[in-house]
C-alpha cells in the first residue's frame, strides 16, 4: 500500500470520530460569541463616582484612628453610595465588607447588602422595587463560571420574563456579570458541550475523553492536509467529493490551529498548578492621622473614584485619590467593555499623617513598592514596569480593574504582576508557562491578533463563518463515508468477477 492510500485509509477510520467532535465543538463555539451579540448590556460603562469637598471628610481621621473601625483591615477606601460617601472596610477575601458613614462615624447596619442593590440598579438602570432576589455567591456556577475570577459577589436578580441578574463585586464597585434567561441557556450550552462542563467531578476523565478527541482532531486535520498536498488537482464529477476537497484547503488551517491549542490549553489547565492570582493587601496601621483637609479643595471640584487609605514605603499611611474621567456613562458599544477604559485618569498621594500632597510620589513608586512587598523581592529586581490602561492578551477583561501597573520580575519563572495601586491589591500574576498557553490560545483558538485589523465583531462573524463552513464540510465528509460503506455492502454481496487489470485511466481511491 502506497503512501497515499495510508493517509487515505486513516482519514478515512478517522472521520466518524472526527465528524462527532466537530459537531460538538463547532456548534458549541458559534454559541460563545452570541452570548456578547445578544445578551444584556449594561446602562452604566464607569464605576460611580462621587465629589468629596472637605467638610465631608472632617470626620474621618477620628473614624480611622479608632482601632475596632480599621484593625485588622485589608484595604480602607472612601467610596460612593446611594446616601453619599462611606468609610468601606475590607477585612478578607470572604467576609461582607463593613460601611461607615462620613459625618457621624455611625456603621451602616446590612452596608454591603445595600450597596449591592444599588450598584445593581446603577449598572442595569432599572429600580431598587424591581428587584426580584439578592444572594451573596461564594463559588462559580453555570451562570457565573470561574472565567470572571471575582468572588464573592452579590447575586442579583430582577423580576421579568427577561430573568436579569446581575454579578457585583462591591470591593471594587464592579459589575462582574450580566446575565439572562437566553445568555443562561447559551452559556449552559457551551460549558457542557464546549469544556464538558458535565465530568468537572472527574477531571482525569475529562483530560482523558476531550484530548483523545482533540488528537483524533488534529490527526484528521494533518492526514487532511496531506491527501491536499499529495493529490493532483483534477475534475471530480461526484459534487460531495469535489466541494469536500475544496473546503480541505481552505480548513486544514483553522482545524488544526483549533485542536493543537485547544489540547495544549486543556493540559495546561488540567496539569499545570496556577499562582494565585488576587491578593489582597496587608493590614495597615492607620493612628495619628491630620485633621487638616484643605488638600482637597486643590481638586477644584474634579469628580474622583475613591479615596484610598493605603500603606506606603516604611509603613506610612497614605491617602491616594483616583481622579475620575471627565465623562461617565454608557460604553460606546458593546464591545467596548472588552477592550477597557481605565477607570481614573490620574491620581495624588497625600500623607495622611501631616496633610502634606506629596508631588514626587505617585503610582509608578507606589507600584514598585507594591511589587517587592508581594513578590518578597528588593525593587532593584524589578526588570521592566508599565502602567495598563486597556485590557489584552497579557491582562484581559476579567480582571475588572483599570488601569493597574505591570511588574516584570527577573526571576527564573520570569513572573509578571499587575498591582492596583489604589487599594495594594495583587490582580493577577503569570509565569512565562502561563503567557506562553494564553498566546497560542489567543492567536490560534481565539484569533485576537485580527480583532485590532478588522475589528472584534468582524473578528466574531468570520470564526461563526468558518465553523458553519467547517460543519458543512464535514457533514459532506459524512456522506461519503455512508456512501464508501454502502459501496462496500454492495460489492460483498456481488458475485465474484474475474480481475480486471486496472489501466492507466482507472480512477484512484481519493477523497
Amino acid at each position: 500500500m502506497n503512501l497515499k492510500k495510508q493517509w487515505l485509509e486513516w482519514h478515512n477510520r478517522l472521520g466518524w470520530w472526527a465528524l462527532a467532535g466537530i459537531l460538538i465543538w463547532a456548534l458549541s463555539g458559534i454559541s460563545h460569541p452570541m452570548m456578547a451579540w445578544f445578551g444584556p448590556q449594561a446602562a452604566k460603562f464607569f464605576p460611580p463616582s462621587v465629589s468629596l469637598q472637605p467638610g465631608e471628610l472632617a470626620g474621618l481621621p477620628q473614624l480611622l484612628g479608632d482601632p475596632g473601625t480599621v484593625a485588622g483591615a485589608r484595604v480602607v477606601k472612601v467610596v460612593p453610595s446611594a446616601g453619599g460617601p462611606l468609610l468601606q472596610v475590607t477585612d478578607s477575601e470572604t467576609e461582607p465588607r463593613r460601611y461607615y458613614r462620613l459625618n457621624d462615624g455611625n456603621q451602616v447596619l446590612d452596608g454591603d447588602l445595600a450597596q449591592a442593590r444599588w450598584l445593581a440598579g446603577y449598572y442595569s438602570g432599572r429600580s431598587d422595587d424591581q428587584i426580584a432576589d439578592v444572594q451573596v455567591q461564594t463559588r462559580f456556577d453555570n451562570d457565573y463560571p470561574s472565567v470572571n475570577r471575582l468572588l464573592p459577589v452579590y447575586r442579583v436578580r430582577y423580576q421579568g420574563e427577561d430573568d436579569l441578574t446581575l454579578f457585583v463585586h462591591t470591593e471594587t464597585a464592579a459589575l462582574a456579570s450580566m446575565s439572562d434567561s437566553s445568555k443562561s441557556l447559551l452559556q449552559g450550552i457551551f460549558r457542557q458541550l464546549h469544556t464538558f462542563a458535565w465530568l468537572d467531578d472527574l477531571e482525569y476523565g475529562r483530560l482523558i475523553l476531550i484530548a483523545l478527541f482533540m488528537l483524533t482532531l488534529t490527526a484528521f486535520a494533518a492526514t487532511g492536509l496531506a491527501l491536499v498536498l499529495a493529490l493532483k488537482s483534477r475534475m471530480i464529477k461526484d459534487g460531495k467529493r469535489r466541494y469536500h476537497r475544496v473546503l480541505g484547503y481552505a480548513l486544514w488551517l483553522p482545524l488544526l490551529g483549533w485542536s493543537t491549542s485547544g489540547f495544549y490549553h486543556l493540559l495546561q489547565s488540567s496539569l499545570v498548578d496556577e499562582v494565585q492570582g488576587l491578593r489582597l493587601g496587608q493590614a495597615g496601621g492607620f493612628a495619628n492621622l491630620s485633621d487638616d483637609f484643605q488638600w482637597v479643595q486643590n481638586l477644584d471640584g474634579r469628580a474622583i473614584n475613591s479615596l484610598s487609605l493605603v500603606t506606603g514605603p516604611e509603613g506610612a499611611p497614605l491617602y491616594r485619590l483616583g481622579l475620575a474621567p471627565a465623562q461617565s456613562g454608557a460604553p460606546v458599544s458593546r464591545n467596548q467593555r472588552f477592550d477597557g477604559l481605565p477607570a481614573e485618569v490620574g491620581a495624588v498621594f497625600v500623607d495622611a499623617r501631616s496633610g502634606a500632597v506629596l508631588g514626587s510620589f505617585g503610582d509608578r513608586e507606589q507600584a514598585q513598592w507594591l511589587a517587592a512587598r508581594h513578590a518578597g523581592i528588593k525593587v532593584a529586581d524589578i526588570a521592566n514596569m508599565q502602567l495598563v490602561t486597556h485590557y489584552g492578551p497579557d491582562y484581559d477583561f476579567r480582571n475588572k480593574r483599570l488601569p493597574v501597573w505591570r511588574i516584570d520580575l527577573a526571576d527564573t519563572d520570569k513572573r509578571m504582576l499587575f498591582v492596583d495601586p489604589v487599594t495594594g491589591v495583587l490582580v493577577d500574576q503569570t509565569r512565562g508557562i502561563d503567557r506562553a498557553e494564553r498566546l497560542s490560545f489567543s492567536l490560534l483558538h481565539k484569533w485576537n491578533h485580527l480583532a485590532p485589523l478588522i475589528g472584534r465583531e468582524a473578528r466574531d462573524w468570520l470564526i461563526v463563518f468558518t465553523l458553519v463552513v467547517l460543519l458543512v464540510s464535514s457533514v459532506l465528509g459524512g456522506l461519503m463515508l455512508v456512501g464508501r460503506r454502502k459501496r462496500g455492502r454492495a460489492t460483498d454481496r456481488a458475485p465474484e468477477q474475474p480481475p480486471v487489470s486496472a489501466g492507466p485511466d482507472a480512477a484512484p481511491a481519493t477523497q
